[in-house]
């Protein structure tokens, strides 16, 4: 029987992102049509103007209308799909390149490494939001036949700005574990790094992917809000007018932290717009954690059976030298024959 309290922050956490994701696409491609948009002005019972663009978190709009007339509640769900799922793949990228060149950056020779690694810690110091600003800044503003070609570019600069440091963190982990006694041994009897990376390094790192996956998406998130506060929105931006020389430059994929960025300056004038984005962004890494705090676990436990199976074997093989070979079938066999000859050998003491 599967223990599925072992499992149930992950289980939680997934369900809540792939939900999420779902209904993001259930929306957009069935419900998004049906859906009659606010109305501009609002009447009370009496006939009389009460408020318009743009209405206060209510039940019937959960987190408002903004003053461009669009729902606020819907947006988000139109947009999770994108926040998501470029949060998602660029986490996943990040992990499989950051965790190749890691594991041959574990090996690289010490004086290469003397001269490198310092470039690479140069990256942990420094925000990622500050490299990335003037190269997002020149792809914001693109023309509508370029957009493929600039979230391709956009979604590049997000993985490329973290591998460095990925790189680096992996690879200290990688010379630390080459350190173990086994695998000293290893290089005695003549193995080679490849075979060492193969069937050592890699099975090793192998319960640690998922975690750093998780680990890089959540700071992936944050990385877009940061460039939302900027202005700097995935996909590029339009522009809309809500009045002669009033401008708002806005996301054109109801991406999240553009949501968030693009209307900062509304705070003033309607302080409740950016309580949806925001509370979306809240949940989503709230889900990321519990996946995180759930993978921990497991890998716990999975360290802790790990060392009560290695107690267990010691106590079973005792008396033996430590280069003794034996075969767990034979163990009882061998030591039901130490007993038998222990009880003749007290026997012809008494004897004698």
């Amino acid at each position: 029987m599967i223990n599925l309290k072992k499992y149930l922050p992950i289980i939680i956490g997934s369900f809540i992102i792939l939900g999420l994701i779902t209904f993001s696409f259930i929306y957009t491609y069935f419900i998004k049509d049906t859906i009659k948009p606010a109305p501009a002005l609002l009447y009370n019972a009496e006939g009389k103007l009460i408020d318009t663009y743009g209405y206060p978190p209510s039940w019937k709009y959960l987190f408002g209308v903004d003053r461009f007339g669009r729902d606020v509640f819907w947006m988000v769900m139109d947009g999770a799909k994108y926040t998501l799922s470029i949060a998602i793949v660029v986490g996943l990228i990040r992990v499989i390149f950051g965790g190749l060149l890691g594991t041959f950056f574990g090996f690289m020779n010490q004086k290469l490494l003397k001269i490198i690694e310092p470039i690479l810690n140069a990256f942990r110091f420094v925000p990622a939001v500050i490299i990335i600003f003037p190269f997002f800044e020149k792809l914001n503003y693109v023309p509508e036949a370029a957009k493929e070609k600039t979230i391709a570019l956009q979604i590049s600069l997000l993985i490329i700005i973290s591998i460095p440091v990925l790189m680096n963190s992996i690879g200290d982990e990688v010379r630390a574990f080459l350190k173990n006694d086994f695998i000293t041994s290893s290089r005695i009897i003549g193995a080679r790094n490849g075979w060492i990376r193969r069937k050592h390094v890699i099975p090793y790192l192998r319960s640690r992917i998922l975690l750093l996956f998780v680990q890089q998406t959540i700071q992936t998130l944050f990385l877009l809000t940061q460039l939302g506060v900027f202005k700097l929105f995935i996909g590029g931006v339009k522009v809309l007018y809500l009045d002669i020389g009033v401008d708002r430059p806005m996301s054109e994929a109801n991406e999240w932290s553009a949501m968030i960025g693009a209307n900062y300056i509304e705070l003033s004038i309607d302080s409740w717009v950016i309580i949806g984005p925001s509370i979306a962004f809240v949940v989503s890494i709230f889900a990321f954690n519990l996946i995180k705090l759930g993978i921990e676990r497991l890998i716990e436990n999975q360290t802790g059976q790990k060392k009560k199976q290695l107690i267990t074997n010691e106590g079973s093989y005792q008396g033996f030298n430590d280069f003794d070979f034996v075969k767990k079938e034979k163990l009882n066999e061998v030591s039901s024959i130490v007993d038998e000859e222990s009880k003749s050998s007290g026997k012809l003491l008494t004897r004698l």
